[in-house]
């Protein structure tokens, strides 16, 4: 290994898009890499162990001056909170100098306040996977210095790209596309069907459509309902399971009052969806807003057809022509109807997802895109070197 290293920024740890991402990446470039490298998280998650496995980590919630902290509340309340938060920045650039870094690498714009903590004097490279919503959530100061001060970006797909030079003003220099992608040969399930149909209480015969995501607007939990109801008048065998975790309750009492509480399912998050993506015969994206859902990959990877919405995010991007249907906008009347369609076509279902199988391996395998952003990482490096 080289003598610098990399940081590695995440917002979390969790067992979400962004967080994913990052650690297949890292496996990956712990095989391939020449570089050192830590990981510099502002929270924890169900991946920590994962992550801890891999390098050396440091979780800012766990520090000693957290908000949280009996220490920080009384020095707060003593009128000497700024004097804590320099020791909490203190504590982050110590760990971050025992890499060396040649390179902070910022995983998402959610991470904006802890590189605030961070203050690096090296090169800043921000792997973008968010747009217009998750942009208004986290705008302020520190997201605008943060854009500011990156050197180069990734976005994870066409539209992130564009977000960012249309709505951000960044120059389309400074962004490059790598597509999301995955361990193309390791999503597989573990479970049969037959085992996740009991699990889930529903006829051995039926045809499951499956929908995933933290439950919540913005992956559209509740068109998926809106979405299932109309389906339901017209395929008897027709039922439903969105895979994830998020606040169900209220999606629930929609699923109950609508009288659909025999013909959907909520899993709650698991730890591997692609047992329920195995076994489902569709896969329907109802995000409002989704740059390049990991989840889409993971039913392409698995062989099975993919609706989502144009306008949604990215998703059409990977769907095209050949392995699904992108339907106008929040138009859950048409979704319906082309999951009736497939529902009523073995021979399509088929084909789609094979052709959905064959894609992801061609073009979103991990093995592919991950030597793509190493590259642009040495190659920011290398021109902040020559700019010394």
């Amino acid at each position: 290994m080289t003598g610098r290293g990399i940081v590695f920024v995440s917002h979390d740890a969790t067992r979400t898009g962004a967080p994913i991402a990052l650690l297949q990446f890292l496996r990956w470039f712990k095989k391939n890499g020449n570089r050192p490298f830590s990981v510099l998280f502002g929270a924890g998650g169900d991946l920590a162990g994962e992550f801890e496995e891999l390098t050396d980590t440091c979780f800012i919630d766990r520090g000693q001056w957290r908000r949280d902290a009996l220490r920080t509340r009384f020095l707060i309340a003593a009128q000497l909170g700024a004097w804590t938060r320099f020791a909490e920045s203190r504590g982050v650039r110590q760990f971050a100098a025992k890499t060396s870094p040649a390179l902070v690498y910022v995983n998402s714009i959610a991470s904006a306040h802890v590189i605030e903590l961070l203050t690096p004097n090296v090169p800043v490279l921000t792997h973008v996977h968010e747009l217009d919503s998750s942009f208004r959530l986290f705008q302020g100061h520190g997201l605008t210095r943060l854009l500011s001060r990156t050197a180069q970006f990734i976005a994870c797909s066409n539209v992130t790209r564009e977000h960012l030079a249309r709505k951000c003003g960044v120059a389309e220099s400074r962004i490059e596309t790598v597509h999301e992608s995955i361990p193309v040969s390791q999503v597989r399930a573990e479970r049969g069907r037959e085992a996740i149909f009991d699990e889930l209480g529903i006829p051995r015969d039926a045809l499951l459509v499956a929908g995933s995501g933290t439950a919540c607007w913005r992956k559209g939990t509740d068109l998926f309902i809106h979405m299932a109801r109309t389906v339901c008048q017209y395929h008897s065998h027709a039922y439903f399971c969105w895979v994830g975790g998020g606040w169900c309750v209220e999606f629930e009492r929609d699923v109950r009052l609508a009288g659909l509480a025999k013909r959907i399912r909520f899993t709650g998050e698991v730890v591997k969806p692609a047992d329920y993506f195995a076994a489902s015969d569709i896969f329907v994206l109802t995000s409002r807003e989704d740059p390049y859902p990991l989840v889409c990959l993971e039913a392409a990877a698995l062989e099975k057809p993919i609706i989502c919405f144009m306008d949604g995010g990215g998703a059409p991007e990977f769907i095209e022509e050949d392995c699904g249907f992108i339907v106008p906008y929040l138009d859950t009347v048409t979704m319906a109807e082309r999951v009736v369609t497939l529902l009523n076509s073995p021979e399509s279902r088929i084909r789609m997802g094979h052709a959905a199988g064959r894609k992801v391996a061609q073009r979103h395998d991990i093995s592919l895109a991950s030597p793509r952003i190493m590259e642009i990482m040495e190659r920011t490096i290398e021109r902040d070197s020559r700019n010394v």
